[in-house]
C-alpha cells in the first residue's frame, strides 16, 4: 500500500503591521503625488456654486436654530404655567392641621 503524501502548503503572505506608527512610516516612505491645480468654474458659470451652497447651508442652520429657540421658549412657558398651577393648587389645599 502506497500512500501519496499531501501536497505542500502554500507560503503564507507576510503579515503587515497595522499600527499607527507603521502607517505614518508608510506615508514618509511613499512620495506624495503632486496636487491638482484648482479648477475654477466661476468664470464659466458666472456665479460661485460653493458660495451658493454655503448660503443655503447658513439659511438652513438659521431656520433650524430659530425653530429650536421657539420650541425652547414654548417649553419654558409651559413649565412656568404648570409650576404656577401646582403652586396655586398647593396653596388652596387645606392642611390636615387646620
Amino acid at each position: 500500500m502506497f500512500i501519496t503524501p499531501p501536497p505542500p502548503l502554500p507560503e503564507l503572505p507576510e503579515i503587515i503591521d497595522q499600527s499607527l506608527s507603521a502607517y505614518a512610516a508608510q506615508a514618509i516612505t511613499r512620495p506624495q503625488l503632486p496636487g491638482l491645480p484648482t479648477i475654477s468654474t466661476e468664470r464659466l458659470l458666472g456665479y460661485s456654486p460653493r458660495a451658493i451652497e454655503a448660503a443655503r447651508f447658513a439659511e438652513a442652520m438659521r431656520i433650524a436654530y430659530e425653530i429650536t429657540r421657539r420650541q425652547n421658549a414654548i417649553a419654558a412657558m409651559r413649565a412656568g404655567e404648570m409650576n404656577r398651577r401646582a403652586q396655586k393648587l398647593a396653596e388652596r389645599r387645606r392642611a390636615w392641621w387646620r
